[in-house]
Formats: structure tokens, C-alpha cells, sequence
């Protein structure tokens, strides 16, 4: 998207939330703040750069500072970008009317299940436009775990971040043999035995976010259509996610219906980055937490018993996983054996 159309966007956002006129200069330089990052393309790549941004501007919102509208004007450069991309033809389109982007969406000539995909988005943000984000949200919704093993394999992760100081010395980590012999001892086992399984039962049991912070994550988080896609609709759909984002990323506490992470920023009341929800590990549950908490505590040692059962099959795929350094899938082995032996 050229300068000047996010530059148009912001104008127009600022205009219509009422931001004071220091905080529309603000969010406008945000929002062409990327273009001097040295971080291209944005179009792609930057889900997790805008969703930590985000949680900034939040923070910076709480704190009263101004820098939250120049934060905020670089998560929708992202967004922006993300929807329109460079496409010549977008320089020239208008936003429309919700009437007029409807019709446009349901006479074009995408396949239904595309018209379907930007029928269901429009809805969403004229929901959240409308009746509020509580509207089409439920505040107890959540982001957990997909599953056990999920728990497993993220413990994998951070483990595998904290080996230069678990063992410092580098002779052993940059040897396949000695690091094995490292991860079946009992050194290993004691330094992270009671965190690994601490870990399980917190992940298992706990949403990564829920409420208004998952309503923000799901906002940022809408992609569209990975083919067949419609440059007028993707214009109008960018500048109405813009407008939801910026309206309850820099809303007064008391204008929310509820309370807790996202609407008031305490010390003791704070929710995990959205940045470090990763979608391979997470998954929204659209019920309330305590009847999830309650499905999960019923299944947990089915749960362990079904991926110890299934480990074979797991540890041969392991040898599949490109993504995965060797290291990562000796911890792995590692964790089980500590999990067998439970």
C-alpha cells in the first residue's frame, strides 16, 4: 500500500475514534513508520512483530503516553499491507458504504466459498462496529493448548533455549554423543524435572489468553483469502480491521463491558504476549474456562496415557520434522523418558 493511502486510513480512523490532535499526528507517523524499519516485505512474515506491537500499544495506552498511537499506526501498516500488498489497482479503489461492500462481495465473481469466507469477516467487523467487540466474542473464550502433546513439545522448545546454561559447557552441547549422554542424566533430570512437569499441568489447564485479549489476537490474527481474491473487497475489509483494532487497542477501561487483562493493566493482572501465541501449539476453544478447565481435568491422564501409547509412531515422525534441530528432538526423547518413568 503507498504512503499516502496509510496515511488516508489513519486520517480517516483518527477521525471517526476522535483522537485529540497531538495523538492523530502520533498515529499517522505510526503509520507509515514501517516503511523506514528496513523490514521488508510487509505483506507477509510479520504476524508476530505486529501482534507484539500491539501489546505495546496497549501497555503505552495504560501509561498514558502518547508513543501508543505510533504503535498502534505500525500494527495497521502490517495489516494493511498484509491485505492489499502492492497491487497497482488498490491505489485507485474507495471504501464504500457496508451496504455497497456487501453487494460487491456477493456479486463478484469469486467462488461462493470465497464470497462465503468475506461475508463471514464483513460480519464479524459490523458485529464489533456495532454492538461492541462483547457482541460476537464471548469474554470467556480462550486460547489453549491444542492437546497433551502440544504441552510436550513447547517444554522441548524452551528447554532447548535454556541449554547454554543448563550446561554451560559447550564442549558438550556441540556433541551429539556427550549431549546425549547429558539429557539421560540425572544432572539433566534434576534441573528440569519439576519445571517440566509444572509446565504440563499449566499449559494443559490454563489459557494462553482469554477475553478481550483473545478477541484482539483473533482480530489481528484475520487473514485473507489465500487465492481468488478480490482487490476492492480486500481494500474495504483492511480499512474496517484497521478501524476495530485501533478502537479497542486505545478504548477507556469503563467503555468495555467487562474487566480483566486487556481492559485493566495491573502488575498482577497481566496476560501472556499475544506474539507468543504460536498457532502450531494454540487453539481458540469457544467455551467458557471453567468448562474447559473441567473437560481437561476428566481427560488429563487419558490424555498422558494416549501420547506415551502413541510415542512410537510420535518418535518416528520426529525424523520428519525439518524444522527441528537435533538437539530439539534429543530433549525430546529425554522429556518422555522422564514421563515414562512418572
Amino acid at each position: 500500500m503507498l504512503r499516502d493511502t496509510h496515511k488516508a486510513f489513519a486520517e480517516k480512523i483518527a477521525l471517526e475514534l476522535g483522537f485529540s490532535g497531538l495523538n492523530t499526528r502520533v498515529f499517522i507517523d505510526g503509520s507509515v513508520g514501517p516503511d523506514s524499519h528496513g523490514d521488508f516485505p510487509h505483506d507477509h512474515g510479520k504476524n508476530s512483530k505486529l501482534l507484539y506491537k500491539l501489546d505495546v500499544a496497549r501497555d503505552l495506552y495504560h501509561l498514558k503516553d502518547e508513543y501508543a498511537y505510533g504503535e498502534l499506526g505500525n500494527v495497521l501498516h502490517y495489516i494493511q499491507d498484509k491485505w492489499v500488498g502492492n497491487s497497482a489497482d488498490s491505489n485507485q479503489v474507495e471504501i464504500v458504504s457496508d451496504e455497497e461492500l456487501l453487494d460487491l462481495i456477493n456479486h463478484s465473481r469469486n467462488p461462493c466459498i470465497i464470497a462465503d469466507e468475506y461475508s463471514s469477516m464483513l460480519d464479524i467487523l459490523l458485529a464489533s462496529k456495532n454492538d461492541g467487540i462483547d457482541f460476537w466474542f464471548d469474554h470467556e473464550w480462550g486460547i489453549w493448548h491444542r492437546d497433551y502433546s502440544s504441552c510436550i513439545f513447547v517444554f522441548a522448545d524452551i528447554v532447548e533455549l535454556m541449554l547454554p546454561t543448563l550446561q554451560p559447557d559447550s564442549s558438550i552441547l556441540s556433541d551429539m554423543q556427550k549431549l546425549k549422554e547429558y539429557v539421560q542424566s540425572n544432572e539433566f533430570k534434576k534441573a528440569t524435572k519439576d519445571g517440566f512437569f509444572a509446565s504440563i499441568i499449566t499449559n494443559f489447564f490454563d489459557p494462553k489468553v482469554q477475553g478481550y485479549p483473545a478477541a484482539m489476537y483473533c482480530l489481528a490474527s484475520i487473514s485473507p483469502p489465500s487465492n481468488n481474491r478480490n482487490t476492492k473487497v480486500d481494500f474495504n475489509i483492511s480499512y474496517r480491521l484497521s478501524l476495530e483494532i485501533a478502537r479497542y487497542t486505545v478504548c477507556e477501561p469503563e467503555l468495555f463491558k467487562f474487566q480483566d487483562s486487556w481492559t485493566h493493566r495491573t502488575e498482577k493482572n497481566k496476560h501472556m504476549s499475544l506474539s507468543l501465541v504460536i498457532p502450531q501449539y494454540h487453539v481458540l476453544i469457544a467455551k467458557p474456562v471453567d468448562g474447559v478447565h473441567e473437560e481437561r481435568r476428566l481427560n488429563y491422564f487419558d490424555e498422558r496415557s494416549r501420547f506415551l501409547e502413541n510415542w512410537a509412531d510420535t518418535e518416528k515422525s520426529l525424523s520428519g520434522f525439518s524444522n527441528r534441530s537435533e538437539k530439539w528432538k534429543l530433549l525430546m526423547l529425554g522429556l518422555v523418558e522422564m514421563l515414562k518413568a512418572e
